[in-house]
């Protein structure tokens, strides 16, 4: 495992793109592109939204879920909860989550 990164940082990584903005989500603190959630900042994890394909690969790292803020067995489609001692892949997965989300703009 690589250092940790904190969500300020995960933040900061796009600051220079002016689609992509802090926002809330559900009350939650996340990064969203065109109004759209892609992160999801959950107690000290971080939920992304992501492809089928780069969901199968998240869901290998040690400790990543399916992503259920509720706790009741309903997780969200196509998200992926990674644990904050797996931060290192964070960037990673929010470019991922960031592409997959833009790609639903009308």
């Amino acid at each position: 495992m690589s250092e940790q990164i904190s969500f300020e940082e995960l933040a900061n990584h796009f600051a220079g793109n002016d689609t992509v903005a802090e926002a809330k989500w559900f009350g939650k603190r996340c990064m969203s592109i065109n109004g759209k959630a892609f992160a999801v900042l959950f107690g000290e994890d971080v939920a992304f939204k992501l492809t089928p394909e780069d969901l199968a690969e998240a869901l290998d790292i040690p400790g990543a879920k399916l992503f259920d803020p509720r706790g009741k067995g309903n997780p969200f489609k196509e998200w992926v909860q990674i644990p904050v001692n797996e931060s290192d892949k964070w960037i990673m997965y929010s470019e991922k989550a960031m592409t997959y989300v833009d790609s639903f703009k009308k």
